[in-house]
């Protein structure tokens, strides 16, 4: 039998919140508004318990600041150690997000620029040329908006006993990847397909063009700049990180053992390990961009080119971009599942995180109550 508990948690000192009172009473509009219209499994610990979900967390905006952030159920399955708002999860593929930001932080910078043939800033490995590249190189607008042919839509998470490949097996598909090698496999910029496997290689050219591992990369250009100091995306995490949501599966069982979390060497496409409360500060920031504020990560006319859809698919510079004014992205890993929205108009938004393969159900519950 799954034990849950209910998180008592605070809110960081340095996020935008509003006055505790003010959090509580948003906290407890929340949790009504999700029981509203319920006859049964009403409340978030219910539903967590009907899905089989051992932990989450849920980070809420309201006009453009925090308003609260929360913990519900347990790292561990059978544990008391309960889920709070320092409890990393792995996101999946919002780690798109967050490389995205990376990489225009610089192209910002004049050290990139997102129109030019990528392979002018690879060396260790490049796009092979074949009849679609010649007629059109990839580029990083191509890249972050999955319209530059690229094969791989994702990556199968690596067990605790299992070699990881280097960036450079990934993209050669080579063992101990776990899959053939990235190519282009039509021309760029004339259809959509969704691409761990381009991701992987904007991964490289920001390592190329900074000098610096990815983990390193990401943490100077976008952590440290926002104060996430729970963002990581090295892999494997190290349990000295400490306060880590455990994976589980399907039927709320602990996967992963004797670690407890699988790796994701991918880590441009699937490899961040965060809380709901630092990625909605990056929401925040880039909302603050968007609407000519100040932000300390991007400037006003590249928020709004990361929020404009590249055609023929549907995404910007890195967020999806479904309906008007909302931008979003899921994660979806082999143990963990996650997502976000918001509204750049309102300026409000959610962030939900499970450590369960069988999370979905239950973000898009939390998600439909919530107006944005």
């Amino acid at each position: 039998m799954i034990c849950f508990f209910l998180a008592v948690v605070t809110l960081p000192i340095n996020a935008k919140v509003n006055e505790p009172r003010d959090s509580i009473k948003v906290i407890e509009n929340f949790e009504n508004s999700f029981r509203s219209g319920r006859t049964v499994y009403a409340t978030i610990e219910e539903r967590m318990i009907l899905h089989r979900v051992p932990g989450a967390s849920i980070a809420v905006i309201k006009n453009g600041k925090l308003a609260f952030a929360k913990g519900y159920g347990v790292k561990q399955a059978g544990s008391n150690n309960m889920v709070d708002t320092e409890t990393v999860f792995s996101v999946g593929s919002i780690s798109k997000v967050a490389a995205a930001v990376a990489t225009l932080r610089l192209v910002e910078h004049g050290k990139l620029d997102l129109d030019t043939d990528v392979n002018q800033y690879l060396s260790s490995w490049k796009v092979a040329e074949n009849k679609y590249t010649k007629k059109q190189p990839v580029t990083l607008r191509h890249i972050l908006s999955h319209t530059a042919g690229f094969t791989i839509h994702g990556f199968g998470d690596f067990q605790p006993e299992e070699e990881l490949p280097s960036i450079l097996d990934t993209l050669m598909g080579r063992p101990p990847a776990k899959h053939s090698a990235v190519e282009v496999v039509f021309t760029p910029g004339t259809n959509y397909r969704y691409s761990g496997g381009g991701i992987t290689v904007e991964q490289l050219v920001i390592e190329e063009t900074t000098k610096l591992d990815f983990v390193t990369a990401a943490k100077k250009l976008v952590f440290e700049p926002l104060n996430m100091k729970r963002s990581t995306f090295r892999n494997p995490l190290p349990a000295s990180h400490e306060n880590i949501a455990k994976a589980h599966g399907s039927n709320g069982e602990l996967r992963a053992l004797p670690r407890g979390w699988e790796s994701m060497p991918e880590m441009a496409a699937s490899g961040l390990w965060t809380t709901p409360t630092e990625i909605a500060m990056l929401i925040v920031a880039l909302i603050d961009a968007y609407k000519g504020e100040r932000s300390s990560i991007l400037g006003t006319i590249l928020a709004k080119d990361m929020m404009t859809r590249v055609g023929p698919g549907e995404f910007g510079l890195g967020p999806e971009l479904l309906q008007a004014n909302l931008f979003q992205h899921g994660g979806s890993n082999d143990s963990y599942r996650a997502f976000m929205l918001a509204n750049l108009i309102t300026g409000n938004g959610i962030v939900v995180f499970t450590n369960s393969a069988n999370g979905r159900p239950l973000v898009d519950e939390i998600i439909e109550s919530i107006k944005l």
